[in-house]
């Protein structure tokens, strides 16, 4: 039963966490991270096929950069809220029980 518990949570904590919008700047500062580190200009690679390559590649681990440091930082949440004290857990999930179903 604690386990089902705790699996429940995380979900409920996955889709406050993994929205749209946290994908994006998550995505965003990962993009930002790559050009600090890597350069692929023109200049850099003078064939525009090896440009759109690299690209391509980067986007694909841009995209699963992105869904492991989320689903992470929703585990990582999941599991601070368990520790919680004084109830907070509870209360926290009674305030985000209809939400779960849709309502807002």
């Amino acid at each position: 039963m604690i386990e089902r518990r705790g699996e429940a949570l995380a979900q409920i904590i996955s889709r406050q966490v993994a929205t749209a919008y946290a994908r994006d700047r998550v995505a965003g500062s990962l993009y930002a991270a790559v050009l600090e580190g890597l350069e692929f200009g023109p200049r850099d690679l003078p064939l525009a096929g090896d440009r759109e390559w690299i690209r391509g590649a980067i986007a694909v681990s841009l995209q699963e950069a992105t869904d492991a440091a989320l689903e992470a930082l929703a585990w990582s949440v999941t599991r601070a809220l368990e520790r919680a004290p004084n109830g907070l857990l509870e209360r926290y999930e009674g305030s985000h029980h209809l939400a779960d179903l849709g309502f807002e």
